[in-house]
């Protein structure tokens, strides 16, 4: 632990996005882990507004769980970072991408380690 008792940011979010991919929530949706194994690379190919945009769209039930952890472990509330995707300029907007993509991945980490994948 560092000196101080003082969490980097990704020790932040690796704690909350294990705490959420542990949760009943996550555990009882068979295609939680595939939606978080894709996500960071979409949101890297597409770009953040369209990777939220397309997972809303697709992804029903799974996608709003899956929007709401994502949210929590950059400490936002959904609607903020839908609208911010929207709404930012091209500083902040890249700012949020790479946010977003680090806390992707460690929801990915965790739902890897922990959830068993759904067979297609």
């Amino acid at each position: 632990m560092p000196k101080n008792n003082v969490l980097t940011r990704n020790q932040v979010r690796a704690k909350i996005a294990y705490n959420l991919v542990s949760s009943p929530e996550a555990k009882g949706d068979k295609d939680y882990p595939k939606l978080a194994k894709k996500f960071p690379a979409l949101v890297h190919t597409c770009g953040l507004a369209q990777a939220i945009a397309f997972v809303r769209a697709k992804e029903g039930d799974t996608g709003t769980v899956y929007l709401n952890h994502l949210s929590s472990v950059m400490g936002r509330s959904r609607n903020d970072l839908e609208e911010r995707s929207h709404s930012a300029l091209l500083p902040e907007y890249q700012r949020l991408s790479l946010e977003a993509i680090e806390s992707a991945s460690w929801i990915k980490r965790y739902a890897e380690a922990l959830l068993k994948e759904s067979e297609p």
